[in-house]
């Protein structure tokens, strides 16, 4: 999956605050996604607005979205993007399922939290 991608949907998340973002790299895996892209949110709201917002920035930039689950619950978050489905946890269902740890064997890509993001929340729309 292109880094450029995954560029806008890391910045939509960091831009609702959301925190230990890791890619993983699904490609060589007998599944139907190229990536996981996976976020921790504080609470249930955060998750949220996190997940809400990443929904508002694919759409601008041209994403279709498959289906999305556990919204209304909010401890686990999945946004299904078909080649890219991004999971939104709260810290102790990060905890427990453990996807890391789950498909360590696979690629990955952690995102720096302190890295500053761009003043403008645009984020990438195309023209």
């Amino acid at each position: 999956m292109s880094g450029d991608i995954l560029d806008i949907f890391v910045e939509a998340i960091r831009q609702r605050h959301g925190y230990r973002v890791i890619a993983l790299d699904m490609s060589e895996v007998p599944l139907t996604m190229e990536a996981f892209l996976l976020a921790t949110a504080e609470n249930r709201i955060h998750a949220r607005a996190i997940a809400d917002h990443v929904e508002e920035i694919a759409k601008m930039n041209g994403f279709r979205k498959h289906h999305i689950e556990g919204y209304d619950e909010g401890s686990w978050i999945l946004i299904d993007y078909v080649d890219l489905v991004v999971h939104i946890f709260l810290p102790e269902t990060r905890e427990y399922y453990n996807l890391e740890m789950l498909w360590s064997d696979v690629p990955s890509i952690k995102y720096d939290d302190t890295e500053e993001l761009p003043d403008d929340d645009s984020s990438h729309a195309e023209e």
